[in-house]
């Protein structure tokens, strides 16, 4: 059998390159985490590392046995705070890693609907942190909830498998982007829109899940958007639309309610999907059901179809 212990050195070494930096982590020799990953090594019966004076580099059979130390490493964190927590006698905890806009429209109605109920009460921690983000925190033991978002498909993004390992998708909703442009606009006081009619317009663009969306939404219909800003930020990329710096594309129940822009279906558009992924391993503790239930009756209000 593979000792836990040695498996959280494996971790460090995998994560690090190098038995050095892993040691220097671990406040132990170089000579000691390579006795111990000799070891490991004898009983897994396999090579897990390619060795080099530039430090180690992972197998087939170690990138196989990193994603369960991975694994080992998140429950063991996660039980080290629930056994804190019970020796401090203090309430039940939740730690959710959430993207902004899920925060405020999904995230802070469903803590208040907890709040609201005499027979739960959760002490919760939030993260803000993008869907890759949250995942590593869900993965490594920092959050029990992870909220994120993908683009289109039914089904998270394939690039997800391996920090999403063992972990429970559960869908909540889904949102479309809408053509965000500010009051005196010519199109404002239309009922909806066509891409077509701001192709020659300059662009406020968002990064990272959004910008890909919108990049493959424009290419598969021939349009070249004349992009002059980018961000993350939904707020500041709708502040940038009022100030008449460009129109943006934004996910509608991101969009804020503003006299100075208006918010116009699109066509074609993109869907937002949003859901929650829970921990691998042990069924949901109770406050994190409680808190999973909330959110899909949340959900469920703001999307009932």
């Amino acid at each position: 059998m593979i000792e836990v212990q040695r498996l959280v050195l494996f971790r460090e070494v995998a994560h690090r390159g190098s038995f050095a930096r892993a040691a220097q982590a671990l406040q132990m020799t170089p000579s000691a985490v390579s006795q111990q990953m000799a070891a490991l090594e004898r009983a897994a019966g396999l090579r897990l590392f390619e060795r080099s004076t530039r430090g180690v580099t992972l197998t087939p059979a170690g990138q196989i046995l990193a994603r369960t130390a991975d694994t080992v490493h998140g429950e063991l964190h996660r039980a080290h705070r629930t056994l804190a927590q019970l020796r401090d006698q203090g309430p039940p905890t939740v730690t959710v890693a959430t993207f902004p806009s899920a925060g405020a429209f999904l995230l802070a109605p469903a803590l208040a609907a907890l709040a609201a109920r005499r027979d739960t009460h959760v002490d919760t921690t939030v993260i803000e942190s993008e869907p890759t983000q949250a995942l590593a925190a869900l993965g490594d033991g920092r959050a029990d909830i992870a909220l994120v978002y993908h683009f289109n498909t039914r089904h998270p993004p394939p690039s997800w498998k391996d920090a999403a390992a063992r972990c429970t998708y559960h869908p909540l909703l889904h949102d479309d982007l809408r053509l965000v442009v500010s009051a005196d606009h010519r199109l404002a006081s239309r009922r909806a829109a066509r891409l077509e009619d701001v192709a020659d317009e300059p662009w406020i663009h968002g990064w990272d899940l959004l910008g890909d969306a919108v990049d493959a939404l424009t290419s598969a219909h021939g349009l070249t958007p004349k992009v002059v800003c980018r961000s993350s930020d939904f707020r500041f990329m709708q502040a940038l639309v009022a100030a008449g710096v460009g129109i943006a594309l934004i996910p509608f129940l991101a969009v804020e309610d503003r006299n100075d822009t208006r918010a116009l279906p699109v066509a074609p558009t993109a869907k937002r999907r949003i859901g929650v992924y829970t921990a691998p391993g042990t069924p949901p503790t109770p406050p994190v059901r409680a808190l999973l239930e909330a959110l899909q009756e949340r959900a469920e209000a703001l999307h009932p179809d």
